[in-house]
């Protein structure tokens, strides 16, 4: 036994024969073969050849003590799909295209070969730090430290997924209606279906990012709030006494000086004054 390669505590596969590479420590997932490792030596040698933005990436293959097969993915940081949308609030057009096209681009991929996906559950399609969406897929013929027993099939959960999205968008939008019309015949249906709904979306609205508004945080240090005109007259004006009147950067004239000035100026008044009028 050794440890997961977070600093934790061990797990019951140690990897050998290869150096590994420590999963995220904030997400680890590893997946080890059951009986036969073929379907999760074929998923990993997918995935591994595909560099697609949009899947979880492999971080690490190796085996256990005992021969069997162990893979690490690299879930990145991010957010599951829903509570992104909830603190998006209601998408534009534009940013359910950004976050659908994605999606769909994978099922269709998937018909075609190009890619192999394993499970997944709705959580499991999240949006990281950057505003991309990513599908975080299982391994089939595994046993994982992040299964679910609600993981379905990733082709179907895509659907769903993009079906989410443009179920956020407002009612009122003219292009909603088609779009999910399109996304539900993709649901049950074969490539031509997933290809057409791929293409409703794309000519629904040019792409926008994906704008995060920021995270409130108990540790955001803030310039204090100004203070009220009373105390803030008061603490001008122990200003002025203590440390003189500015003159300008750096230059500040005592306030010492300035009273025998106005003394000496009103007494050179008073004098003339005086003098005036005696003469």
């Amino acid at each position: 036994m050794a440890q997961d390669g977070t600093g934790g505590p061990p797990t019951s596969a140690t990897l050998v024969a290869m150096p590994t590479t420590p999963v995220h420590t904030d997400h680890p997932d590893r997946w080890i073969a059951t009986d036969d490792e073929s379907a999760l030596l074929g998923w990993a040698a997918d995935r591994s050849a595909a560099g697609e933005r949009h899947l979880v990436p492999v971080a690490d293959v190796g085996r256990t003590t005992s021969g069997r097969l162990v893979v690490d993915l690299e879930r990145p940081t991010g957010t599951p799909l829903a509570a992104a949308l909830d603190r998006l609030g209601t998408p534009t057009t534009g940013v359910a295209v950004t976050l659908t096209v994605p999606l769909l681009e994978l099922l269709v991929a998937a018909h075609d070969g190009a890619v192999r996906l394993g499970t997944a559950g709705i959580d499991d399609v999240i949006v990281d730090d950057a505003g991309a969406v990513v599908v975080c897929d299982h391994p089939t013929g595994a046993d994982g430290s992040t299964a679910s027993a609600s993981d379905l099939d990733a082709a179907m959960t895509l659907v769903l997924a993009a079906r989410t999205v443009w179920d956020r968008v407002d009612p009122g939008d003219p292009v909603r209606h088609r779009v999910l019309t399109a996304v539900q015949d993709a649901l049950e249906g074969d490539r031509t279906a997933v290809r057409a709904a791929l293409d409703v979306v794309r000519g629904s609205a040019a792409p926008r990012p994906f704008r995060w508004s920021p995270v409130p945080s108990d540790l955001v240090f803030a310039a204090p709030s100004p203070p009220d005109a009373p105390v803030a007259l008061v603490e001008r004006f122990r200003d002025v006494v203590e440390r003189g009147i500015p003159l300008g950067p750096g230059r500040r004239l005592p306030l010492r000086r300035v009273l025998v000035g106005v003394v000496v100026a009103v007494g050179a008044v008073v004098a003339a004054l005086t003098a005036v009028g005696s003469g």
